[in-house]
């Protein structure tokens, strides 16, 4: 009834992570266009707001687009934190075919120094390397994680970052042209 998993060969394990760190960004991606999108629908609900003398639905619409901005700060975090990552990823790979090269050499030469060979030095080296560089992405993940989820779990007037960049916002899109920001409705 509850048969045992197929094991993996490492390569289907990496390809499945592959694809799942792909199909991660393209999504990450996919909410950043769209919160793009969402943030030009806002901007045009603060001009026409202003524009009739709607005092009420222009703070609500800039309540949004507050939002929306922490949003998207958020979510382009993500995006680059993971576009990051992969590069530190590749750039450790290198470097572990590197050392892996080294110490092919170091066994085809047998160079050692008292009792430590130099392919085991190396060892110790990358895994050290490994070790720092695993601790340094966590701290950052925890530090970004933190900062994010206090933009979003906070009131209105925490987002008081934005008033500036929405105001803008606000300016740039009032140099546009008539017809420049179009509504959903």
């Amino acid at each position: 009834m509850f048969g045992k998993k197929k094991k993996m060969s490492e390569e289907e394990a990496a390809a499945r992570r592959e694809k799942h760190i792909s199909e991660t960004a393209d999504k990450l991606h996919t909410q950043v266009i769209t919160i793009g999108k969402q943030k030009q629908l806002l901007i045009g609900k603060v001009l026409e707001a202003k524009r009739k003398g709607l005092p009420v639905q222009e703070k609500q619409a800039r309540g949004l687009l507050k939002k929306c901005l922490a949003a998207e700060k958020r979510t382009s975090g993500m995006l680059m934190t993971l576009e990051l990552a992969v590069q530190s990823r590749d750039l450790a790979d290198l470097n572990r075919q590197f050392i892996e090269c080294i110490g092919d050499l170091s066994s085809e030469i047998d160079f050692s120094t008292g009792k430590t060979k130099v392919k085991e030095a190396e060892k110790k080296y990358l895994h050290a390397m490994y070790n720092a560089e695993q601790k340094t992405r966590e701290l950052d993940e925890m530090l970004e994680v933190g900062d994010y989820a206090s933009a979003v779990s906070e009131s209105d007037e925490s987002f008081s970052e934005y008033d500036e960049e929405i105001d803008s916002l606000i300016q740039d899109a009032e140099s546009v042209p008539a017809g420049g920001y179009k509504t959903k409705y």
